[in-house]
């Protein structure tokens, strides 16, 4: 459960201007506050001075967050500024995380060497600009209603990003009446991200694709998805170890606009996204909860080389040695 790479931590929504979160994520205590100027941190959350949770009761100060329990108040970059009652501060700083903020989303950089990011994330939109060139302004808001969280689930996340390659669990896990097909020479490895490229024929249609979706999953924590065809919509899909034994899991749905519609997502899109997206993690978690991984699987004849390139390529994302 100590995979590097960047991993989903919430929505930027969920933390406003002034705004403090408590958090716990690879077996440590975080708080996540965003300062009256709406710039993001992460950091370790007990101060120094008592081992006080920030993350429950601490206030924003300006750029800084207060802890609730002595007012003792700590920067961005995990530094002790301000002791209320005495003139000198403490030369002790409190551990601070990489983060990003894509599209609404928030990220975290996890790495047991303590490494800078080594690489970037994929982009919802700049990234697929080859494959369906729309813009974010052309969705609803993701957040509050096109975005899941499954808490501490009993899931490791290499299990979940295995449904990348796995193209006959859609008719029996998610009831699809026709089995997609891995296109473009099934896959592509490209550093970080994993590419796949997947088609759905319709009966309908003289047996003719209809739909594509376009897979491009960035090492074990997160995987970002657009449909295109009959339905134009985009997933991206997290997976986020809380310790040694549970994840937290992440869903978050574009959907885009009816024309000339600019508020949020109408009544009758919420219900749709939630009964044909969002709950296909509930059915996919029927599975995960009770999985056990497979070292050395038998495999069907057309699953070998995909799921082979899957996991050679994922297990180059633990135990990396330190950048010098």
């Amino acid at each position: 459960m100590k995979p590097v790479g960047w991993f989903q931590v919430g929505w930027s929504k969920e933390i406003p201007n002034g705004g403090v979160k408590p958090m716990r994520y690879f077996g440590e205590d975080l708080v996540a506050f965003r300062s009256e100027t709406g710039e993001l941190s992460i950091m370790n959350a007990h101060c120094h001075h008592l081992g006080a949770h920030l993350g429950y009761g601490g206030k924003v100060v300006g750029n800084e967050l207060a802890c609730p329990y002595h007012g003792w108040r700590w920067n961005g970059e995990g530094k002790n500024t301000h002791i209320p009652y005495q003139e000198h501060t403490v030369n002790k700083r409190l551990k601070t995380w990489h983060s990003s903020e894509q599209h609404g989303c928030i990220f975290l950089w996890h790495d047991p060497t303590g490494a800078a990011p080594r690489w970037s994330l994929p982009h919802m939109f700049d990234s697929f600009r080859d494959y369906l060139d729309m813009d974010e302004e052309e969705f609803y808001p993701i957040y509050p209603h096109g975005a899941r969280i499954w808490s501490k689930e009993e899931v490791h996340p290499q299990i979940t990003f295995e449904n990348s390659v796995d193209s006959m669990h859609f008719r029996y896990v998610h009831d699809s009446p026709l089995d997609p097909e891995l296109l473009e020479q099934d896959y592509h490895q490209d550093g970080s991200v994993f590419r796949t490229l997947f088609g759905f024929r319709s009966i309908k249609h003289n047996n003719e694709i209809t739909m594509t979706f376009d897979t491009r999953t960035s090492g074990v924590g997160a995987s970002f998805n657009v449909f295109k065809g009959s339905y134009n919509y985009r997933v991206l899909f997290s997976a986020t170890p809380v310790d040694d034994s549970c994840s937290d899991l992440f869903n978050t749905i574009w959907w885009p606009r009816k024309p000339g519609d600019q508020g949020d997502m109408p009544e009758d899109i919420q219900a749709r996204v939630d009964k044909e997206i969002l709950t296909t993690v509930d059915e996919d978690l029927l599975v995960w909860r009770h999985q056990t991984y497979v070292n050395r699987p038998l495999l069907a004849k057309q699953d070998v080389r995909a799921f082979k390139a899957l996991r050679k390529w994922q297990a180059g994302f633990y135990d990396l040695p330190p950048v010098e």
